[in-house]
């Protein structure tokens, strides 16, 4: 299926009398979540956190038409900000003779839905076009995963999956984790362990305050520890959260992944340091040491490295199980 056959169908529904390319514009936008971080609220504001934005009016016209395809660098960028959930909501608030129409452009086309379930199938549709055209791929053969019920991790055989650049291959089946956090920006949600960084900074360099806009003028080994740390943290954020994603019980073997890793440095986080620089460090060390054997997350090879090793430590300030480098017992 193609993205502009997608497009014509919905704008009849959606926005009839609509220009095609400003309709496809909108279109790209409903599909996108909300900007995360101070940058990409500017972007926003600039109109150019929705990929296609910035094209020609000419170049989205063509593009409605099927005689541009959007490109795989911006299809790239949909994909990393895609969400789904409000354009799927728009779906199920068609009228039902809209709704009508759409079950049958979609049977027509193999692809057999309820009507109750149409908002779903298109957010998974339009998921499944992005990450074609990603690829290059401008027609894509849709086989819809609504009804697919997520494998579970205790099921893997050991020896029979491993991870490789992003992907999970199992018996040669490749599944792509869908969530890769970027170093470029810094989200919203990584603010706890960057404040506690930053406080463990400040006391070591016996100041009042650290911020992370002071980070480039910080002495070279408080920045290199800054970036390496955010390094670790997204690689583990974003395994977390696909492994969550893909797998049924995703979340409860990294919950147990983070406790397990928390009891093997618990004694090292509570013993007494100079600083909480210093305390930072330890915990780093001892948490590349210790056997982390309880979670169904270490049977899948390359996985957990020694970088995520580190990543989880800074999930754990998040989820306040680390309260503070500077003072473990601070309430």
């Amino acid at each position: 299926m193609f993205f502009h056959e997608i497009a014509e169908e919905l704008k009849t529904y959606m926005a009839s009398s609509e220009r095609g390319g400003i309709f496809v514009v909108q279109l790209v936008g409903d599909t996108l979540r909300e900007p995360m971080t101070d940058e990409e609220e500017k972007m926003a504001l600039n109109d150019k956190f929705n990929p296609v934005a910035e094209l020609s009016l000419n170049m989205q016209d063509q593009i409605y038409e099927g005689k541009k395809f959007i490109s795989k660098t911006r299809a790239g960028l949909i994909c990393s900000r895609y969400d789904g959930a409000d354009f799927a909501e728009e779906i199920d608030n068609l009228y039902d003779a809209d709704k009508d129409h759409l079950q049958t452009f979609l049977a027509r086309r193999g692809i057999t839905v309820e009507i109750d379930e149409l908002g779903s199938a298109m957010q998974d549709i339009m998921s499944q076009i992005f990450h074609g055209l990603a690829k290059g791929i401008r027609d894509v053969d849709i086989q819809l995963t609504i009804h697919e019920p997520r494998p579970s991790i205790k099921n893997l055989a050991e020896n029979r999956i491993y991870f490789e650049n992003g992907k999970l291959i199992i018996d040669g089946e490749t599944i792509e984790l869908p969530i890769q956090l970027d170093e470029s920006q810094i989200y919203e949600f990584e603010s706890g362990y960057i404040s506690a960084l930053c406080n463990a900074y400040a006391e070591a360099l016996s100041r009042d305050e650290v911020t992370v806009d002071d980070i480039p003028n910080l002495p070279r080994k408080y920045q290199a520890n800054f970036y390496d740390q955010r390094k670790a943290y997204l690689s583990a954020e974003s395994i977390q959260r696909s492994i969550s994603e893909v797998y049924e019980d995703g979340e409860n073997q990294f919950d147990i992944l983070k406790e397990d890793a928390f009891f093997g440095i618990k004694t090292t986080y509570y013993d007494d340091y100079d600083t909480g620089y210093r305390r930072l460090l330890e915990v780093l060390k001892k948490v590349s040491d210790i056997q982390l054997t309880k979670s169904k997350l270490m049977l899948i090879k390359n996985l957990i490295g020694n970088l995520e090793r580190l990543g989880i430590v800074h999930i754990l300030v998040n989820d306040e199980t680390i309260k503070s480098w500077v003072d473990p017992y601070e309430e």
